[in-house]
């Protein structure tokens, strides 16, 4: 009998393919928290009821656009308080603000927020039209591209939360009628803004792995290759922002959010591809990121563009916030801790930061180093000619200028819980630890645990095991970089320990209910050699030296955006005339220097009186380091002069307003 003999390079193809078939689905089967899988408790309630009772509540507060009916009506950017804009700004910001709240609604309860999330949500299923496209009010299919983004975040998290078939498939035929449109391949031939719609890649890799209906995943690349293409031509500015440009080490500079924006494009086609160089564009991104923008407390400096390592630079909130979701996705694409690492530290100390602590006002940028903070204080845009309206941007306020930053604070917390699990088809891994109940379903059951923790102020983790199936589940737990040694109990009996980090460690088993596992994490304060300045950490917290200030409250902004209940502060140093604020580290200090002193107190953990933990250090008086002009922060001097000997103690950053956390170096 004759055999025909098999071809050796078709027999290669068929395995190659199979091979990239297997990594493709095994990545699909990665997922994260829905908002309905996580019931917070601790500080995270707290928090988040804060968010409901202040601005959550109250969106008119921050002005034009959450005075409107937002989606539920058709919206005129001429009706801001402040000249200029653009027709799809007020859906973009209303977009990130219903996005938000719904995950905030559904983690809290709160009625109020599900409503506003209801009327704006059926408003919008209404509008479809005949060919099955939902639309941004009346702006018309060409200028609709981004703000559509933004809000089908948020009908895909209602899905995820309700399992409504409809709704699925409203947004299922949204794409295909889209994509079926050869001009809506026309994006990638624009510059600035023009090019975000091509950021529907996010959603449509979002809606492959909900429908595994591989039409996404081919739609999603043809996409990206249309982009690629066009960003490969001689001085397109887009290059920087495509995978090429990333892979061959092209510096980060232009649009900061738009950068992070298109950063996560690589985390979602390597996720949904498995293909190995949207993978090294990833890294080779963040590294760059790190190197060239990235501040003593996690955030990009930018203020609008990226703008370097500097210790008078300041970061956009809405620029936190998206490097965070796009984190997010990075965490999810690679399972790799070192992006979990990287979320802790721009939550918890950047971001944090500039909210106040009822929630009722946020700054719209966010200085590791803020001396001053009033309504003529950010120079930072003086050379765009944007006047008075922008000098009030360090401010703590309801609503700025610029409105976007108003909508995105409130997917701060809550997108970052979403995070705070990677999901698979058996296995849970713990990224984000949070005190609170996580309850999910997996292949073979329901699996939910507890979690009982005052994290990041302390490193102790206690989780008890509410329900899972009848089989083994892989409980990853993750060992952050600044751990220095773990241990890790079972029942009450050492399970592992280790000095490893930077890792998932997994415990594979059959739970019941009522098992218990405590982690127990050790670590030292470390220094952040900055070159001429050095910041403290301890565990995931930036350390800072606090400012007495002066504190006027006010009613009275640029664009009258605050009221009794709502109102605008300055912050004033106190010492403002002798600079008695300034304040310089040895340029020799050791983490032994540094004496960690645990505070025991009670109460929201985040309030300046309320710490739990502070670090108490020597230092000395910089008598050379003075605000420009009285008005404006200054870079510290690059030869410093010290004057008298002192011991400080410093708080968390978030805890503080006007601050130090990037010291400079005396030479003591």
């Amino acid at each position: 009998m004759y055999i025909k003999k098999p071809n050796l390079v078709m027999l290669l193809f068929v395995i190659i393919t199979l091979t990239d078939v297997a990594v493709w689905s095994q990545n699909n089967k990665i997922r994260d928290l829905s908002s309905n899988e996580f019931i917070p408790e601790g500080w995270v309630k707290e928090f988040l009821n804060r968010q409901v009772e202040g601005l959550g509540s109250h969106p008119e507060e921050s002005g034009f656009p959450f005075n409107t009916g937002m989606w539920t009506e058709n919206m005129k950017y001429t009706d801001r308080e402040f000249e200029g804009g653009s027709d799809w700004w007020p859906y973009e910001q209303t977009g990130y603000y219903l996005d938000g709240i719904l995950r905030c609604g559904q983690m809290t309860g709160s009625e109020t927020l599900k409503n506003k999330v209801e009327q704006n949500l059926n408003s919008i299923l209404k509008g479809v039209d005949n060919e099955g496209i939902l639309h941004a009010g009346d702006i018309g299919l060409s200028r609709e591209g981004w703000p559509m983004v933004v809000i089908i975040r948020m009908l895909i998290e209602k899905y995820e939360i309700s399992g409504n078939t409809k709704l699925l498939s409203a947004i299922d035929k949204h794409y295909k009628a889209i994509f079926s449109r050869p001009e809506i391949f026309d994006s990638v031939n624009k510059g600035g803004f023009e090019i975000r719609p091509v950021l529907n890649i996010e959603l449509l890799g979002h809606m492959y792995g909900i429908t595994r209906d591989d039409w996404y995943v081919e739609t999603a690349e043809k996409l990206y290759d249309a982009f690629q293409k066009k960003a490969n031509q001689k001085g397109n500015k887009n290059y920087m922002i495509s995978v090429k440009g990333m892979n061959e080490g092209v510096v980060p500079s232009g649009h900061a959010v738009t950068y992070h924006e298109f950063l996560k494009l690589p985390a979602i086609l390597y996720k949904i591809t498995g293909k190995e160089k949207y993978k090294t564009a990833l890294y080779k991104a963040y590294k760059l990121l790190e190197e060239t923008h990235e501040l003593a407390d996690g955030g990009t400096a930018n203020h609008e563009g990226l703008a370097g390592k500097g210790s008078n630079e300041s970061v956009e909130a809405c620029s936190l916030i998206d490097s965070n979701w796009t984190t997010g996705w990075a965490l999810l694409a690679t399972e790799d801790p070192y992006f979990a690492d990287k979320m802790e530290k721009v939550l918890y100390n950047a971001s944090f930061s500039l909210i106040t602590k009822d929630f009722k006002a946020y700054q719209y940028y966010q200085m590791p180093n803020l001396l001053i903070s009033t309504n003529s204080s950010s120079f930072y845009n003086d050379h765009q000619g944007w006047g008075a309206q922008a000098k009030g941007r360090l401010c703590y306020r309801p609503g700025h200028d610029t409105e976007c930053c108003a909508g995105n604070i409130h997917r701060m917390l809550p997108t970052f819980i979403n995070r705070s699990c990677i999901v698979g088809e058996n296995k849970v891994k713990v990224a984000l630890y949070l005190p609170g109940t996580i309850s999910t379903k997996l292949k073979k059951g329901a699996f939910s645990f507890s979690q009982e923790t005052n994290y990041p102020f302390n490193h102790y983790i206690k989780i008890t095991i509410n329900e899972a199936p009848s089989s083994k589940v892989e409980l990853g737990l993750r060992i952050p970089k600044w751990s220095d040694a773990y241990t890790i109990k079972l029942n009450g009996k050492s399970y592992v320990s280790g000095k490893d980090n930077t890792i998932f460690k997994s415990i594979s088993r059959t739970f019941k209910k009522g098992d218990v596992l405590e982690i127990r994490f050790k670590t030292e304060p470390k220094i952040d050699d900055r070159n001429q300045g050095v910041a403290i950490n301890y565990g995931p917290l930036v350390f800072s030296y606090p400012i007495e200030s002066r504190v006027r409250k006010s009613t009275f902004d640029s664009g009258s955006k605050s009221s009794l209940e709502f109102p605008a502060y300055e912050h004033f140093p106190k010492d403002i005339k002798d600079s008695g604020w300034a304040i310089a580290l040895s340029k020799d200090i050791l983490a032994n220097n540094i004496e960690v002193i645990q505070t025991n107190a009670s109460g929201y953990p985040w309030e300046y009186n309320n710490v739990p933990i502070k670090l108490k250090v020597k230092a000395k008086h910089v008598t050379n380091w003075t605000l420009n002009n009285w008005t404006e922060s200054a870079p510290y001097p690059e030869n410093i002069i010290t004057g008298k000997d002192l011991t400080i103690e410093l708080y968390p950053e978030a805890s503080t307003i006007l601050r130090i956390t990037e010291f400079p170096k005396g030479n003591f």
